[in-house]
């Protein structure tokens, strides 16, 4: 827990009572303001609501950049657009203020504190009569000390946590000004960027329920040692490229070999091969249903037919009878795309809801493209499933090795 000292006096009971129970009927209308280390710059007491409700997910800003006294004057600016303070708790108020930053002019605090010039003048007389403070000839003006500020809006626990990871990459390299999660990553991805990784960077550990190997998943069975009708769900992202089509139906194959019947295939393709996508792995299994994969605010180009796409198709297959058992939704959207760990990684949020979906507790999953290893990854945090996933590229695979350790805590 963060434990800043905050000039402004600390809510009554009966204040608190009424912001725990309007968090709990309309949730957090303002973010909390957090800096780039995670500690708080505002927002105390609704993070503390959200704790006692048990709300992991509410919307956090992080301002990064910003120096110490920065920090106090914007919870100050913050606090008092939302808070009414009585005629000697502001005088107190513009006291301690004054103890810290002397040398802020009057008009710039009072427009920080939401109050007179004039009163800030006679706080600071009282304080100099008194030696509390210096008398002072020159004072700092509004743009007398300018710092350029990186913002960060997120809306869940785990966008947060990603803001800062990004944040942490970057260093010195942030943007400073506001920007959105994706272009924060985005930059981040750019400076890690393609850095080879030193062997034994990261440990390997070896995790009986979660196996990342290395091979074309045509030997993933004898590599694996992977015993027919073993696997209940295949859960991948086969390559968009016109040079994989061939592969396609070999893939469709293994995965009538591995599944259990009624094993579910669930595939992310792209659109424009989909028609002999669908014909190749409709010759080994059988068509189900097309769900939609949308990243809100994105869009890929793709130039030949000029289309702006805003989707992609998710592919589900079955191994003879379908078997689902519980209800199930075909939409699937996110905030932003996740490209840390991999050019072709998919959203981990996303993941997680398929394996939900099309899996069941102890069930035996596969991945045989594996390429950022989401659905390991996915897997391990499940903490029920077992997988087993592989990549041709070996540099992927100890790529995704260091990303199990990290995000699944094997390590």
């Amino acid at each position: 827990m963060d434990q800043r000292p905050h000039p402004l006096p600390g809510m009554s009971a009966w204040e608190y009572d009424a912001l725990k129970a309007d968090i709990r009927r309309f949730g957090v209308v303002y973010p909390v303001v957090k800096d780039e280390q995670g500690s708080i710059i505002d927002g105390r007491q609704r993070e503390r609501v959200c704790r006692e409700l048990g709300l992991a997910n509410y919307p956090v800003q992080i301002l990064a950049g910003l120096s110490e006294d920065e920090k106090m004057d914007r919870a100050l600016v913050l606090n008092q657009a939302r808070r009414r303070l009585s005629r000697r708790q502001m005088r107190d108020l513009i006291a301690a203020e004054l103890r810290r930053t002397p040398d802020l002019s009057n008009n710039w605090m009072a427009q920080i504190l939401g109050t007179m010039d004039k009163t800030v003048e006679a706080v600071r007389r009282g304080l100099v009569a008194s030696s509390e403070i210096p008398r002072l000839d020159r004072l700092r003006g509004k743009d007398g000390k300018h710092r350029p500020v990186t913002r960060v809006a997120t809306n869940t626990a785990r966008e947060h946590r990603m803001a800062q990871d990004a944040l942490r990459m970057l260093g010195d390299d942030a943007p400073r000004r506001r920007v959105e999660l994706r272009h924060l990553e985005r930059a981040a991805r750019w400076k890690v960027g393609h850095v080879p990784l030193r062997a034994k960077a990261v440990p390997v550990v070896q995790d009986a329920q979660i196996r990342l190997l290395h091979c074309p998943f045509q030997e993933l069975e004898r590599v694996a040692g992977l015993q027919p009708g073993s696997v209940s769900l295949i859960l991948t992202d086969i390559p968009y490229n016109q040079g994989f089509l061939a592969q396609v139906q070999e893939l469709a194959a293994f995965a009538a070999r591995a599944l259990v019947e009624g094993g579910i295939f669930v595939t992310y393709s792209g659109q424009c091969h989909l028609d002999r996508v669908m014909q190749a792995l409709g010759e080994h299994m059988v068509y189900r249903w097309t769900s939609c994969s949308h990243i809100r605010r994105h869009a890929n180009l793709f130039h030949p037919a000029q289309c702006l796409s805003f989707w992609k198709p998710v592919l589900i297959y079955s191994k003879g009878d379908w078997r689902k058992r519980r209800q199930w939704h075909d939409f699937l959207s996110v905030d932003h795309e996740e490209k840390r760990w991999h050019a072709w990684q998919q959203p981990l949020e996303e993941v997680e809801r398929l394996i939900r979906g099309f899996s069941e507790p102890g069930d035996l999953v596969c991945d045989p493209c594996g390429g950022g290893f989401t659905t390991a990854v996915a897997c391990k945090l499940l903490g029920d499933r077992r997988c087993v996933s592989c990549d041709i590229d070996e540099p992927a695979v100890a790529r995704g090795r260091e990303r199990l350790a990290i995000e699944g805590g094997i390590a």
